[in-house]
């Protein structure tokens, strides 16, 4: 069946998405062969959600990701509709860096890129492996670890806690509020989901008032102090320095926890593949790089927004009009047979094309360099942990209820000594 949007289309019929359900329990537990049903339609295709159209190739992402006709605002009568259903507190977060265009996005982005490549870095980097180190040798001593809330957690959130100038007594309320907006950002958002990320954004702006206060009389060397700084100076606005101090937590430890959870899913999945990264630890950074590919933790682009054609854009030989919403599906550009040979199989010295897991163009992770650094820490020790890992859990994990984020909810791990 194919789909002709309007009369402004001008070439490559345009066919339907058809029986995609993202939430059935078949799709989350292994998404990828319906990502091939949809790469196989080729080219963009037409999805009745929200009258969207959706972009699942490596090539055809990649150029939307690129492409500055795609917009990450909505047109006029879309943004005027959303702010009849979208409570006020939660329009705050279009003002991050995460919805805007040039430019006002090179402007956040100046400002807050700065403290990602401070000297300071390293020595956050250090703390979150002592802690990493610290933890993995108690689960040696108990025989069990659970890798989501007692190992991911608590090393993500240290380290953006301590890049933003965050007190650490002061994080599990921070990891609350952040895993209660999140649901609201998915595609599409549960109504229940939006009652709890209201509250959780209102302690979130009264939280950010307060230490902006506090960073305000004795500035650090963190990132929150250099946004303060910035926003004295008539850089940024109130709004914009905590909706902004909120995404950098939130999206700054969401993604290295899903990519902890998904990392030890593998490895205990593919047992040669630990072994390989035991024999070679140096494989580290591949090995992350690997991960990410693999099980990338955000499976949508920009969250439930997607992107925007400011004016009539081809796409992968299709013509999509101006004023539509594109969908851009990393999940499955990065199972891309095209470019990637045997793209199901994990194999951490896979070599070249790279990954569309942090983005690409204008709009690529602002931390990515943060995570992917992180990630070979975790990997690091985990190559050097002397242990055998067995879980019961690996061929039928949880995965969290969600579409745009792919997420272990939980991973118990029983652990021996090696040898």
């Amino acid at each position: 069946m194919t789909h002709q949007p309007t009369e402004d289309t001008v070439s490559g019929e345009v066919p339907t998405l058809e029986d995609f359900d993202p939430y059935n329990d078949a799709f989350r537990a292994d998404p990828y062969p319906e990502y091939e049903r949809i790469r196989a339609l080729g080219g963009p295709v037409h999805w009745d959600y929200l009258d969207s159209y959706v972009v699942s190739s490596h090539a055809d992402a990649t150029a939307v990701l690129a492409d500055p006709r795609m917009r990450l605002q909505p047109p006029d009568p879309v943004a005027e509709l959303m702010a009849t259903v979208v409570p006020e507190s939660l329009r705050s977060m279009s003002r991050t860096l995460l919805f805007t265009d040039p430019p006002d996005h090179t402007r956040l982005r100046n400002l807050t890129r700065r403290p990602f490549a401070s000297p300071r870095l390293g020595g956050v980097l250090a703390d979150a492996r002592r802690l990493a180190d610290g933890i993995l040798a108690d689960a040696l001593r108990r025989g069990h670890l659970e890798v989501v809330d007692e190992l991911a957690f608590p090393v993500s959130l240290q380290a953006i806690g301590d890049l933003l100038g965050i007190p650490r007594a002061d994080l599990p309320k921070l990891r609350d509020w952040g895993q209660a907006m999140s649901p609201a950002a998915d595609i599409p958002a549960a109504p229940a989901s939006i009652d709890s990320a209201v509250e959780a954004y209102a302690a979130f702006d009264d939280y950010f008032a307060h230490l902006a206060r506090v960073r305000g009389e004795n500035p650090g060397e963190d990132l929150f102090s250099s946004l303060v700084g910035a926003h004295r100076q008539g850089s940024m606005s109130r709004s914009e320095l905590h909706a902004n101090a909120a995404l950098v937590f939130i999206s700054g430890h969401e993604t290295l926890v899903a990519f902890t959870a998904s990392a030890f899913l593998s490895f205990l999945r593919h047992p040669g593949q630990l072994a390989l990264l035991r024999e070679h630890p140096e494989l580290a950074a591949a090995a992350t790089e690997e991960v990410l590919r693999h099980e990338s933790p955000l499976q949508l682009a920009t969250a439930g927004g997607g992107r925007w054609t400011a004016e009539e854009v081809e796409i992968g030989g299709r013509t999509l009009p101006a004023d539509v919403r594109v969908l851009t599906f990393i999940g499955a550009a990065n199972r891309d047979p095209a470019v990637y040979e045997d793209p199901d199989r994990f194999d951490i010295t896979r070599p070249g094309a790279r990954h569309l897991a942090l983005g690409h163009g204008l709009h690529y992770c602002l931390g990515a360099a943060l995570a992917k650094q992180q990630g070979t820490l975790l990997l690091e020790a985990l190559a050097h942990w002397p242990v055998r890992l067995v879980s019961e859990t690996i061929d039928a994990p949880e995965w969290l209820p969600l579409f745009m984020q792919r997420r272990l909810a939980r991973l118990p791990v029983t652990v021996f000594p090696a040898g």
